[in-house]
């Protein structure tokens, strides 16, 4: 048991700083969206994806060559954490 916390330990410690920061902002806009707005699950994480989408091409705009996928992707799996929390709740 020790030894697989260690191993999860690990893996997050190896997470970029900016991937996480991707992640919980994508949480955040969809709970916004799921509490403020009453949105269903399924636009929460929509919409987390359309702010990773204009934050990547506003990055785009201002240094080109600074799309990055992985941004997009770490903001929509946050999205999507919160989407699944809201199925199951």
């Amino acid at each position: 048991m020790k030894k697989l916390l260690e191993r999860i330990k690990g893996l997050l410690l190896s997470v970029p700083h900016d991937k996480l920061l991707h992640f919980i902002a994508g949480g955040v806009i969809a709970s916004f969206f799921a509490i403020v707005t009453g949105a269903t699950a399924e636009y929460c994480v929509l919409f987390s994806a359309i702010s990773g989408c204009i934050k990547e091409a506003v990055y785009e705009w201002r240094k080109p060559g600074a799309w990055s996928y992985a941004d997009l992707l770490a903001t929509i799996l946050g999205g999507l954490v919160i989407q699944i929390e809201v199925w199951i709740a």
